[in-house]
């Protein structure tokens, strides 16, 4: 089975363009707390390295890797040439994904605030058939006190007059 990593977080260092790829560092920090005997992990230095095609499709710039929170996944190598690679460990990145900002979050929740009201009016399927099945047994008592009433107008028409 291959070895995979994950990393999450910006780029530290300026994006390097190659031939077939470009190339950023990315620092990462260990877990807060080790197993108990073990030490814990200190900040590891990546370069990551993301073929041009994939990293033209996040719409990242020179400029914006270095304020937007990406995801990195892909798999260490040891075989990249120390001045290609100034990081401790080369991760060769098969997917890339800008994760959205705090921010961003905040403003889609207060949106996802007021959405709900909109959703409300748009019922689901399930709705629309326990809706259907309540209609129509409401259907059936309401065509009974129809008639009734027919049959009670005639009579309620007098005790008015009086």
């Amino acid at each position: 089975m291959p070895h995979k990593i994950t990393l999450t977080g910006s780029a530290t260092g300026p994006l390097r363009e190659y031939d077939r790829y470009v190339a950023f560092d990315m620092r990462e920090k260990g877990s807060p707390s080790a197993p108990k005997g073990l030490k814990k992990s200190t900040f590891i230095s990546y370069t990551v390295f993301v073929a041009k095609k994939a990293f033209n499709k996040t719409g990242l710039t020179k400029k914006s890797i270095m304020h937007e929170k990406i995801l990195i996944q892909g798999e260490p190598t040891l075989d990249i040439p120390i001045d290609e690679c100034p990081g401790e460990v080369g991760v060769i990145c098969f997917q890339i994904t800008v994760l959205p900002n705090k921010n961003d979050k905040e403003k889609n929740e207060s949106n996802e605030k007021k959405e709900p009201k909109q959703e409300v009016s748009v019922p689901s399927e399930a709705q629309k058939n326990t809706e259907s099945t309540k209609q129509e047994e409401e259907q059936v008592p309401v065509s009974q006190p129809v008639a009734k009433e027919e049959k009670k107008e005639v009579k309620p028409i007098q005790p008015e007059v009086q």
